[in-house]
């Protein structure tokens, strides 16, 4: 999925009040999923479920080990998370990821982590809403 320059400004903006309204477009591009499958609408239904309740648990980790500065389990969530955005075309997220595995890494920058953080659970509120009605689709 291309970069969109409306995500681009949301995520540069006061990350405080990024609300999942602020997207005017889908943030989800299930192309490559859809492609990946063969087209086959009963195996991308498991996989969207399966991403539903995935997503959501893993954001609960991650806002956990964050709140308690655990770095290691913060770059793994954040590592584990790469791969769920990517096969859901969620490309807006794999920076994000990125930088919050990364300083998980190094063990530093716990408040961009936080901010970096808040952006993510934005993102993946949208992404939840998107994808509860998209799923119906693959019936």
């Amino acid at each position: 999925m291309p970069e969109n320059d409306s995500y681009k400004n949301v995520i540069q903006s006061d990350i405080q009040r990024i609300s999942p309204e602020d997207f005017e477009e889908n943030v989800c591009d299930l192309l490559y999923l859809n492609e990946t499958m063969g087209g086959k609408k009963p195996l991308i239904k498991d996989i969207i479920d399966a991403f539903l309740i995935q997503v959501p648990e893993e954001l609960m980790v991650l806002n956990e080990a964050i709140f308690i500065e655990d770095y290691a389990v913060i770059k793994n969530i954040a590592h584990t998370m790469k791969s769920s955005v990517s096969i859901m075309g969620i490309s807006i997220l794999a920076p994000i990821l990125h930088s919050i595995e990364e300083f998980g890494a190094m063990r530093t920058n716990i408040e961009k982590i936080r901010e970096l953080n808040n952006t993510l659970n934005i993102i993946c509120k949208r992404v939840i809403l998107e994808l509860e009605k998209e799923k119906h689709y693959f019936d």
